[in-house]
């Protein structure tokens, strides 16, 4: 422990054989990350913004004192909480939403000091809804995962009262927008409740920080997320030429091509951007048993039709990659099985609609 530096600075000087000796106020100096609490004793929460039900841990520490050899008494609400010598910390229950929890602490030390301090508790929480610009067909309910290079938007949700229970209007709240560590000035201010980006060229981690505090700073909350983007995907659907595409149910590992010996089959490249309304940025390789069908490098379906009196399967596989957006590519193929008396056995699966973060 570094000792508090005490200056005494002196101004000397002679006026007609007489010395003035002037002294100046007392300068203290601080040791630099030494807490300068007067009470001699300072409390720390696990979190520094807890939720309400959440379980906290209060630490008393002191620079001046030996608290493993105090007799310590804690209260909450002005009640005696836990007491005896060396109880240097709690376990207690974050408040509800709008409720404040009065934390004290007083320790009697081995040579008869006495050091309090107290502090209090409020809650509150923040809610992300994260989306991106990645393409998904019609009427798809679900989310799909973060995309590279995809532009992504963060909405917040906070969850601040006042002290009767009732959450502030989000619009009447003012928001720092941080991301990895640097705070975001123009997304950032009062009601700026979005914060809306476009990922870089090099891929990794993002670290999204949010702290909403209320106009006199009397009330926040706080939160951050790592965001991780991925590669986008393909999924292919049968291209009915009555419904359309039957997006309920996605083509596993292989589907036969019934008694008509045609299958129409769509591919939809999830995530990838550029296609809305068009798809003049992706290129759609197809490979039909290995050979390349490059009649269909810009479409997004392919027709299958089963050889006359044969039984067997094809394997088809397809590549779509991004031609402006450059870590956006995707692979994926099926079997097609026919015979000739038109009955096969065929998989497929129910796209399940991801739910993302």
């Amino acid at each position: 422990m570094r000792p508090l530096v005490f200056s005494v600075k002196f101004w000397v000087s002679a006026f007609a054989g007489m010395t003035t000796i002037v002294m100046l106020p007392f300068l203290f100096t601080f040791a630099q990350g030494v807490p300068t609490s007067i009470q001699g004793i300072d409390l720390k929460l696990s979190t520094d913004n807890p939720t309400p039900g959440q379980n906290l841990t209060i630490t008393a520490e002191s620079y001046i004192a030996d608290l493993n050899s105090s007799n310590i008494t804690w209260t909450l609400n002005g009640n005696t909480y836990q007491k005896g010598i060396g109880v240097t910390s709690i376990q207690v229950i974050a408040p509800d939403l709008g409720k404040k929890l009065a934390v004290a602490v007083s320790a009697a030390t081995p040579d008869g000091k006495t050091l309090s301090t107290n502090i209090t508790v409020t809650t509150g929480s923040i809610d992300f809804i994260i989306e991106s610009d990645g393409y998904t067909p019609p009427f798809f309910q679900g989310k799909i995962p973060l995309v590279y290079q995809n532009t992504y938007k963060v909405i917040a949700i906070p969850h601040i009262a006042n002290s009767s229970g009732v959450e502030y209007d989000p619009k009447t709240l003012v928001y720092q927008w941080t991301k990895d560590t640097k705070v975001v000035q123009s997304a950032s201010g009062y009601g700026k409740q979005v914060f809306i980006w476009t990922d870089e060229v090099v891929p990794r981690p993002r670290m999204i920080n949010l702290k909403v505090t209320t106009r006199d700073g009397t009330a926040s909350a706080e939160k951050t997320v790592i965001l991780q983007a991925g590669s986008p995907f393909i999924q292919f659907y049968n291209n009915d030429p009555l419904y359309g595409p039957l997006y309920n149910k996605a083509i596993g590992n292989s589907v036969g091509l019934g008694s008509s010996g045609e299958l129409s089959v769509l591919a939809v490249p999830y995530g990838f951007n550029g296609l809305a309304g068009n798809t003049n940025d992706l290129s759609f390789s197809w490979m039909v048993n290995s050979l390349s069908q490059a009649a269909l490098s810009a479409s997004q379906s392919i027709v299958l039709r089963a050889p006359a009196g044969q039984s067997g399967s094809s394997n088809i596989q397809l590549r779509v990659e991004n031609s402006k957006d450059i870590l956006q590519s995707a692979s994926n193929g099926f079997s097609a099985v026919f015979s000739d008396n038109g009955s096969q056995t065929a998989t497929s699966t129910t796209f399940n609609n991801y739910n993302g973060i």
